[in-house]
């Protein structure tokens, strides 16, 4: 008889409850953890029954201890139950992150379809076994758990030190996940069990709970076979193997915890038959189960068993395991090396490298990144460069940059001493997308060294791309020839690879605004090599580089068409870094015409995807949107600035993220601390070299000095710029936000310098640029500059203008919710008022009559107005023309229009 579930209600009532949520379309995530033996199987068990009560389908999947197993395991055992979702697992073309995330969700999607008719109960055990790729399948799958009619129900003990580890706080942090912590059973418990299973025991309850410490599967082994003796979990599962077993089972605990039975014949050297009994006395004996398959009642019992086996004895059994592997399932190419990597055989190292390199290759392909790190590091049992270099280009696809680098630098060493050029070259080909400094540096002296031995042409041009792409992240002057080198000598050999390579290259060096038509041309280019190099994402950068082309020069039209593109693009090839780009550049278009609202939403869209995909990078451009707004509105939360501050702090290697530091203190109201780090920038405009993020960070070290009324910084920033053609400000280096017409800039900055005649035709030249596009919160900002400028020219003349400026400025940030500027609009009208009163030499009666005058109003008309006589009107309109110099009435009834602001 099996142990009854006792002593878990109140855990089997939040179960049905989640079971019955998300039957009715409000999924869920159940984790139940706690100690080996406490019951978590059985739980499960009971659930899947109450599954089928409920008429839901039910699906299993498991980790299993065993280092060989093959990436997803988990999930793919449960594809058998779920067909759909073997497709979704199916290999994804596209670069890393992305291909990764089109695979997770296609699997979403599957597994959504499989639950929309009658729901589905998910159950996956073991999870402190699962590896990386499972466990961040697992976090993606939470995340739309909501909208599914899924229950998933996972089991893991403790899970220190493994990948889930690393993964649980994520998991624990979905708002719809719920825990379970089991614990032991209780005397009462334990007493009614007795109760059922040995009445002549019960009294017995508290010396067994006492002994066990109420774990369910030390109580049964201790009442099944002896009460009164030691409870040590070896002894307990040895008496219950039949001793005709121990061989067979000894095989099986070689092989892992569930038993394949074909497999364990061919290892054990018995026929079937005999296999067969051996596992039915087995399962009777309560060492193994039969149901969901062949497997031992408990990872604890397969431990003991093999434990027990001699060291020989286990050595030959490993073998004998990997020889049966490499004839039955070579599919298995992670579970042979291992089995060789334990088999202490003399030539098991010759075995274990050949199997792991093939299962770190079939990783890739399955674009299990973190599982073919493992492989080619239990590949690498020797220096060998070819090998370093597989183990180098599996850790940059998973993430880990810094080791990959320090592989790529050995592998290179080894290949020089193999005499292998190729290999050398190969090594600095493995990062892209660069990284820190210190990357970079490596990367370029792994290129130089590379290009300085014999090296293909093709091979040749994509090491000088590289190098020209190191140059222009250094601020090189070397970079854009580099580039021009790598474009020609691709072209003349025709490979397209090293053609998409070089033309990314030299886009990338002409990341600048003086560079406008050639990007273009890049970038048109760029689309067509799309169409027929077998690397998609040419048309993603192209697209892009277009994108950010016509944000420069205000085509909005174009800017349209190439977000639809970039769309069509996503859709078709479900591909993620698409979407994030799509969601962030539709953020950028929102809030250049004012539309904040869906500005954020866009953003947050892309933060969501940027988070699934998994790279700190994509997640950095989310903040930089943000502060941005923070900018525009001239006002930041204390907490959100301390946040960014401390987030900023984690890059101070990127200038163009540390001139935010200053910017954040200004927008707190801590202008000293905004002085103390600002004080670095302050001199850069003099040696920045023109490239790429030239033009964001030269702006942003004037945009703070204007904010700090700081004029030698200003006046440097507003030579670099002033020369350049009027645009839109962005520089092709893929803009994160567009601060409109660039002459807006141009006026604070001569503004803040003194240029104010030059400051006035700046801000009205941004007026009409702005006004053009619809760029309202900009044209809001041009106006209020031109405001500022006329009222600092001093002219009596100008207020009025000034005045309308203003009030029109007002209006706009009322409506767009800008408070930072809206304060300085208030500001400057009061100071407009004050001017006005004070430059008028006008007397209250002599305005009054001067204002009639540009009503076009006659002397007897303002007489019958004002209850006075013709001929004291008369003396008003003298004493007015004296007082203003002029000698006409057409002239006072000027001066009034303009005064008034008419």
């Amino acid at each position: 008889m099996d142990l009854p579930l006792v002593g878990r209600t109140r855990e089997l009532a939040q179960l049905r409850g989640a079971l019955v949520s998300a039957s009715a379309g409000s999924g869920r995530l159940l984790l139940v953890s706690g100690d080996a033996g406490i019951g978590k199987t059985r739980l499960a068990m009971a659930v899947a029954d109450m599954a089928n009560d409920y008429d839901v389908p039910v699906a299993r999947g498991y980790a299993v201890d065993d280092p060989g197993m093959p990436p997803l395991w988990p999930w793919r055992r449960l594809a058998r139950d779920i067909p759909q979702l073997s497709d979704a697992l199916s290999v994804k073309t596209g670069d890393s992150a992305s291909a990764r995330f089109a695979m997770f969700a296609d699997a979403t999607d599957a597994l959504t379809e499989a639950a929309a008719e009658r729901g589905l109960l998910i159950i996956l055990e073991d999870l402190h076994w699962a590896d990386r790729s499972s466990l961040k399948l697992l976090s993606h799958l939470a995340g739309d758990l909501a909208r599914t009619r899924a229950l998933i129900l996972g089991t893991f003990r403790a899970a220190d030190g493994s990948p889930l580890a690393d993964r649980l706080p994520d998991l624990l942090r979905s708002s719809e996940m719920r825990s379970i912590r089991l614990t032991g059973l209780d005397t009462p418990d334990i007493a009614h069990w007795l109760r059922i299973k040995a009445p002549a025991a019960e009294q017995m309850a508290a010396e067994v709970a006492a002994k066990t410490n109420g774990n369910p599967l030390f109580v049964r082994m201790l009442i099944d076979h002896d009460l009164d003796g030691h409870p040590e979990l070896r002894h307990l599962v040895l008496a219950q193997v039949p001793d005709n077993a121990r061989d067979l089972l000894g095989a099986a605990s070689v092989l892992g915890e569930r038993i394949d039975p074909s497999l364990l014949t061919e290892v054990s050297g018995l026929d079937e038959a005999t296999v067969a009994d051996l596992l039915d006395q087995s399962v009777r004996a309560g060492v193994l189960r039969s149901a969901p398959a062949i497997s031992f009642t408990h990872a604890l019992v397969r431990d003991a068993v093999y434990e027990e086996l001699a060291p020989s004895q286990r050595m030959a059994l490993h073998q004998r395991a990997a020889q049966a592997l490499e004839r039955s399932d070579t599919s298995a190419a992670g579970r042979i090396a291992n089995h060789w990597r334990l088999s202490g055989s003399t030539d098991w190292t010759v075995h274990c490298v050949h199997w792991a390199r093939l299962a770190a290759a079939a990783a890739i392909k399955d674009l299990a990144y973190d599982e073919a790190v493992e492989f080619a590091e239990l590949a690498l049992r020797a220096p060998d460069a070819e090998l370093t270099l597989e183990l180098a280009r599996a850790e940059f696809l998973a993430g880990r940059a810094t080791e990959s680098v320090r592989h790529c630098v050995q592998a290179a060493r080894l290949a020089d001493a193999e005499n292998r050029p190729d290999l050398r070259a190969a090594a600095a080909l493995v990062i892209t997308g660069m990284g820190d400094p210190k990357t970079i540096t490596a990367v370029d002296r792994l290129c130089a060294e590379a290009l300085a031995t014999t090296q293909p042409d093709p091979i040749r041009a994509r090491l000088l791309a590289k190098r020209a792409m190191a140059a222009a992240e250094t601020g090189s002057v070397t970079a854009r020839d580099l580039s021009a080198q790598a474009l020609k000598l691709a072209e003349d050999c025709g490979d397209p690879d090293a053609l998409l390579d070089s033309v990314h290259a030299r886009h990338f060096t002409l990341c600048a605004p003086q560079y406008w038509a050639e990007r273009v041309e890049l970038g048109r280019r760029a689309c067509e090599l799309a169409e027929t190099a077998e690397q998609p994402l040419a048309a993603l950068w192209g697209h892009l580089w277009l994108l950010d082309a016509w944000f420069q020069c205000g085509d909005l039209a174009a800017v349209d068409y190439e977000l639809n593109q970039i769309e069509r693009f996503a859709t078709t090839h479900r591909h993620a870094l698409a979407w994030w780009h799509l969601n962030r550049m539709r953020a950028t278009r929102a809030a250049l015409v004012g539309e904040f609202d869906r500005a954020m939403a866009f953003n947050e869209a892309a933060r969501e995807i940027a988070q699934r995909l998994d790279t700190v990078a994509t997640t950095g451009m989310y903040f930089a949107f943000l502060h941005q707004i923070c900018m525009l509105r001239g006002t930041m939360e204390p907490d959100d600035g301390r946040t960014a501050i401390e987030v900023l702090g984690s890059v101070p290697e990127i200038a163009l993220a540390q001139i935010f530091v200053p910017v954040t203190h200004v927008l707190m109201g801590d202008l000293a601390s905004a002085r103390a780090t600002f004080e670095v920038f302050r001199r850069m405009p003099e040696h920045l070299a023109v490239g790429p993020r030239w033009a964001p960070l030269v702006f942003h070290i004037g945009v703070v000095a204007v904010m700090l009324d700081d004029v030698e910084t200003a006046d440097l920033v507003y030579r670099c710029f002033v020369d350049l053609e009027p645009d839109y400000l962005t520089d092709g280096s893929g803009a994160v936000f567009c601060a409109g017409a660039s002459p807006r800039m141009l006026g604070e900055l001569a503004l803040t310098t003194g240029r104010v005649p030059e400051a006035v035709e700046h801000f009205r030249l941004a007026i009409e640029m702005n006004a053009r596009i619809g760029a309202l919160p900009f044209l809001a900002l041009s106006r209020l500059g031109l405001a500022k400028a006329l009222v600092k020219q001093g002219k009596h003349a100008d207020l009025p203008e000034a005045r309308k400026l203003a009030a029109e400025a007002a209006a706009e940030f009322r409506r767009l919710d800008l408070p930072g500027p809206l304060s300085t609009t208030d500001e400057l009208m009061g100071r407009i008022r004050a001017a006005s009163r004070s430059a008028n030499p006008l007397s209250p009666r002599e305005s009054e009559v001067a204002m009639m005058i540009g009503d076009a109003m006659s002397n007897r008309q303002i007489a019958e107005r004002l209850v006075l006589s013709e001929r004291t009107v008369e003396s008003h309109v003298r004493s007015i023309l004296a007082k203003l110099g002029y000698t006409t009435r057409t002239e006072i009834a000027t001066w009034s229009v303009r005064e008034t602001g008419g």
